[in-house]
């Protein structure tokens, strides 16, 4: 094996600023996203949070992942479907409501990814519970919270 330091480690840097209405731009590699606020709790609000950008990066994160190792493994993954449930702890905190301190916090996330393929029901868990060993985002969450995902065929080929 390789000692350099590059075959073990990606660092990646970004900048940020923030524009006179507080909107925060996250300048990437080749783009940059706006995030409006870290939570809105307005169902009619259509702005960009931290949370939904957080929420988004977890279940892309493992169907970009599920993709990634299918393709490597020759299995066929098609019809990739996810639904993901986030439950914040304390979120009147959040809000700077009046004798609310309690720390806030993500407390547990739900996900359901539904997929069609060519392998038998247990085969294909399987298959997609040991694909989770490569995901980074789902291996650095799941020591922090409580992080619970099922993985249901809805046919094969």
């Amino acid at each position: 094996m390789s000692s350099l330091y590059e075959s073990y480690n990606y660092d990646v840097s970004y900048r940020a600023i923030v524009n006179s209405n507080n909107v925060v731009k996250v300048f990437t590699e080749r783009d940059y996203i706006e995030v409006n606020s870290q939570i809105s709790f307005d169902i009619e609000d259509s702005s960009n949070t931290s949370f939904n950008y957080f929420t988004s990066s977890i279940i892309s994160g493992i169907i970009h992942n599920l993709i990634f190792v299918s393709k490597k493994s020759n299995i066929k993954l098609e019809d990739i479907e996810g639904k993901i449930k986030i439950k914040l702890k304390n979120p009147l905190t959040v809000l700077a409501v009046n004798g609310y301190t309690e720390e806030a916090k993500i407390d547990s996330c739900e996900i359901t990814i539904y997929l069609f393929s060519d392998l038998e029901d247990d085969e294909l868990v399987d298959f997609c519970k040991k694909s989770l060993n490569s995901c980074f985002i789902y291996n650095t969450l799941k020591d922090v919270m409580d992080i619970n995902i099922k993985f249901i065929q809805i046919g094969r080929a």
